[in-house]
């Protein structure tokens, strides 16, 4: 069945030039798994060493913003050496100032997330979103930056240091595998920004594939990364947009980047198919529709 996937992918690449710089449908509302992320920060955040202490959260929306505008909106914040910033969407991120030098307490984080049952991610997952402190972000201004504001601009190939977390009283059998599970959700986002970047620059089919090769990889490691799966979302309501307005190619266009990412993700297989029916596929179409119904029927048993 693997085997009629990628011809249905081959066929695909054949018919279609590329729906990445078409206009798409308006964009989604923010998404649940950037909802998630932030609640998620909220319970490390508020996990200070320092009882009473709690912390302000400033959401923001970059949307439209220029590298001017932010840093005019990041430099009103105080203590830059203690004031945090997160990136849990591309748009949507949230600024967390502390008062307290006493920093967060990574034994209380971790009993937060034991406590709260409605965590859809773990603690190293929350990190990924971690940029570095508002002192470590500014330095990026110095470089020339044009267009609109973008996360690639201010996570930095070096992973940020975390000397504002409080590891006191932690095993270091626990304490060690946590700290890497961390970093490696750092380098998981890293591998994102590179599609990000790769996505952005694309031209033609391989400069696509590029940026499709390194989602998949970063969703491998970490399918909870919310920066990739809020994109992932964003294909999902392009490719409901585009059939709406009978543009079906585009569509599957969409569809396919999300099997390329997931190739167990049924609601993208399945939409590819009925893409590939609705163009008079219907030999590749119904391999892969079956493809889908097997997928189900492994999800069902589990």
């Amino acid at each position: 069945m693997k085997r009629f996937l990628t011809i249905a992918l081959g066929l695909a690449l054949l018919l279609i030039s590329g729906c990445s710089k078409d206009a798409p449908v308006e964009a989604p509302p923010t998404a649940g798994c950037v909802k998630d992320a932030v609640r998620a920060i909220y319970r490390v955040e508020t996990a200070t060493v320092e009882e009473g202490a709690r912390p302000t959260f400033t959401s923001l929306d970059v949307t439209g913003l220029t590298a001017r505008d932010l840093e005019k909106r990041l430099r009103a914040f105080a203590n830059p050496l203690r004031t945090h910033l997160w990136m849990p969407g591309a748009q949507k991120w949230l600024v967390v100032e502390h008062t307290s030098e006493k920093g967060v307490s990574l034994e209380k984080a971790m009993t937060a997330f034991v406590e709260d049952e409605s965590c859809q991610v773990s603690l190293p997952e929350t990190f990924a979103s971690y940029v570095g402190t508002l002192d470590e972000v500014f330095p990026a201004f110095e470089t020339k930056l044009e267009g609109e504001v973008v996360p690639e601009w201010f996570v930095t190939k070096k992973i940020p240091t975390l000397v504002w977390l409080d590891t006191t009283d932690i095993d270091e059998d626990i304490l060690k595998p946590t700290l890497q599970e961390i970093r490696s959700m750092q380098v998981v986002r890293r591998v994102i920004l590179e599609g990000n970047m790769a996505a952005a620059k694309a031209t033609d089919k391989k400069g696509e594939e590029l940026a499709t090769d390194q989602w998949a990889k970063a969703y491998l490691r970490n399918p909870n990364d919310p920066l990739l799966n809020e994109r992932r979302e964003r294909l999902r309501q392009n490719a409901k947009g585009f059939i709406a307005l009978n543009k079906v190619v585009q569509a599957m266009k969409c569809y396919e980047t999300l099997v390329l990412i997931n190739p167990k993700d049924i609601p993208a297989v399945y939409g590819f198919g009925k893409c590939l029916e609705n163009m008079g596929r219907a030999d590749v179409a119904r391999d892969v529709l079956k493809r889908a119904e097997d997928l189900r029927t492994l999800e069902d048993a589990k």
